[in-house]
Parts: structure tokens; sequence; C-alpha cells
């Protein structure tokens, strides 16, 4: 029996917002480019429009922004609670005249999928480790969930005395600026040159899918789509 519009989540496509940034993959025979550019309308069961990305987003994008290209899109929808929406389809045109924009196939079917706390999303975020005793710790966030994040650092320094103890992790972008989250870390695995800290954080969950949506960062449970 076919599937309804309900059961292929075509519906929820309404509930990106215009002017919202959503995140374009750009698919090849031998690799992928991610985007950043904004999602500006659909016209139900024919097409769906986005922004044309800028020369400093995606330098040389005539070369991979094409007819007949697939790409995957991927936003977060304001109202759906911190859903992410997916979908895959061809480049049906890129338009020149009035406006630089990006026509879609209108897709067959659409997955969603929720950040829930134990959904843990890899990255790669340089970050500093306020710890309580005013000592500084630069790191990588490797991965992050909306109730803790991986923090990775290297060296050989023995640091087993600091689990259970509180901190801060401070990012500092010039592009959005500096966000510090308070936390404490609960567990401490020490590996060959360095050490990772489990953090669990203080910040509600609303205020971290608010970080997540900020920096779009890839969400892991997305990659069935490629």
């Amino acid at each position: 029996m076919p599937k309804t519009r309900h059961q292929l989540n075509l519906e929820n496509l309404a509930l990106i917002t215009a002017g919202s940034i959503v995140d374009v993959e750009i698919l090849t025979p031998t690799t992928s480019k991610r985007i950043k550019t904004e999602f500006v309308g659909l016209l139900h069961d024919r097409f769906v429009i986005l922004n044309y990305p800028t020369a400093k987003r995606l330098s040389n994008a005539t070369e991979y922004l094409k007819d007949g290209v697939v790409v995957i899109v991927r936003a977060v929808l304001e109202s759906g609670g911190g859903q992410v929406i997916a979908f895959r389809q061809h480049v049906m045109s890129v338009s020149s005249h009035p406006a630089r924009l990006i026509y879609l196939n209108f897709p067959s079917q659409v997955q969603l999928f929720s950040l829930r706390s134990e959904t843990r999303i890899p990255t790669l975020l340089p970050a500093k480790l306020k710890l309580s005793d005013e000592r500084e710790l630069h790191g990588v966030i490797k991965d992050i969930s909306v109730t803790g994040v991986m923090f990775d650092i290297k060296g050989l320094d023995d640091l087993s005395e600091l689990k259970n103890t509180q901190c801060n992790i401070v990012l500092d972008e010039k592009d959005k600026g500096i966000t510090e989250f308070s936390g404490q870390i609960c567990s401490i695995k020490s590996r060959a040159a360095g050490a990772q800290f489990g953090i669990q954080l203080t910040a509600s969950e609303d205020e971290m899918k608010a970080f997540m949506k900020k920096h779009f960062i890839d969400l892991s449970v997305l990659e069935t789509l490629v």
C-alpha cells in the first residue's frame, strides 16, 4: 500500500522557516562538500528553493552546484522541539535573475530526527577548560549532547584528581563571540598522549539545542541518508 504524505513526513517541510539557515551537503562521485545557506521557500509537489551560497561559504560554487547534482539538506525545525529534518534530492535548476537561487526537485520523502539527550554528536570545536583552581587547559570538544561534552586534551600530566570538580568550557570564536558553559567533570579517561574528560553541563537542553543550531553541528544519526 502506498505511503501517505503524512507517513512520508512531507507536511513537515512547511515547518522550515523562510530565511533560516540550512546545511547542504553536495555529493559528488569522489567526495562531498558541506555549506550553509538560507531556506527561501517551497511550492508543494514542485520544488524547494534555497539561496545561492556566497563565495565566502563556497568558493567556485558553480563547479559544484549545477543541474542534476545530488544534495542532502538538513534543517532544525523552529517549532519541532529541536527536531532535525533532512531529505535527499537533485538540483533542478540554478537561477541568476532576479536573484541567484537554487531550485531542488520536491522530495519524495523526508526524515525526522530528535536531538535527544543521549544523542552524541561528533565535533572538532577548539575550546579551553577553566578549572576551579584557575588553571586553564586547551583542547578540543570531541563530541557533544544536550547534557554534556567529551573534552580532549594533549599532555602527559596525571589529571585524575580533577574528577568530580567544577569547571567552565569556553569557546572563543571570531564570528560567533565567546560562549561559556559551566559543568562538572564526571569521568577522566587517560590515553597515550593526553586525556578525555566527560563533562556534565548545567546548561538547559534548550540552551544546548540553540547552541547546536547556531553551529549546525553535523548529526551522526543522519549519516544513513548518504
